[in-house]
């Protein structure tokens, strides 16, 4: 005759459930990690896909920079019909699929929001990129706030007037309800105007040079980083 089965014993169990309970909290910080990861690296995926429409646009445009404008009845740059052609819709053309412009970890309503990004508001002006002084470290785009209604980031209001923007205080507050500066564990991702993208902490596109400022000199003296 077989050997009856022997059942677990009530330590066993809560043994076994105790290893598993300390497995999970030891992996959960890993799995987390490694995912905000992933979000990361699709995000800045799309956003360099942004960058080469946006450079394909200024090629066909004489080196301007998309601008939004008001859309009238059978305007087809306004993809959503809300009435405004904003400068991400002027980009579809140069895309493979509209989805580049949202990201996983954007929770407001993609009906309503079609694009995760907002543009640096300086380029909505009808800008020529010959006047930027480093393509290289200027900002054009990046990862607006869930539930800010724009789609441009107005970062020369975020001093209350200073003029030129000082690179010595850093506006990490006035910034917040714009820029989603705490995406990606403090950093978020940054898409320049030569096309590159880059993750970065918010404090280190302001000082030593204001990233955000086309016009910003290039040699500025090294300002206080938070």
């Amino acid at each position: 005759m077989g050997r009856t089965p022997r059942a677990f014993t009530l330590i066993e169990l809560l043994v076994t459930m105790a290893i598993i309970s300390i497995l999970t909290a030891l992996l959960m910080p890993v799995v987390i990690a490694t995912r905000t990861k992933v979000y990361a690296h699709v995000s800045g995926g799309g956003l360099r896909q942004v960058g080469m429409a946006c450079s394909l646009y200024r090629t066909d445009h004489d080196g301007y920079f998309p601008i939004p404008h008001w859309a009238g009845p059978g305007d087809t740059t306004d993809v959503n019909g809300d009435g405004v052609a904003e400068w991400y819709e002027k980009l579809v053309p140069y895309v493979d699929t509209v989805r580049v412009f949202r990201v996983t970890v954007d929770q407001s309503d993609a009906a309503l929001r079609p694009s995760s990004f907002a543009d640096n508001s300086w380029f909505d002006y009808r800008v020529n990129d010959s006047i930027v002084v480093d393509p290289s470290d200027t900002i054009y785009a990046t990862e607006r706030e869930d539930w800010y209604p724009h789609d441009f980031i107005e970062w020369w209001r975020w001093q209350d007037g200073v003029w030129p923007p000082d690179p010595s205080n850093v506006p990490t507050e006035a910034a917040r309800p714009q820029v989603d500066i705490e995406r990606y564990n403090g950093f978020v991702n940054y898409l320049y105007v030569d096309g590159h993208v880059k993750q970065k902490r918010f404090a280190d596109t302001w000082s030593p040079r204001v990233s955000w400022w086309p016009e910003a000199p290039v040699d500025v003296p090294e300002g206080p980083r938070l």
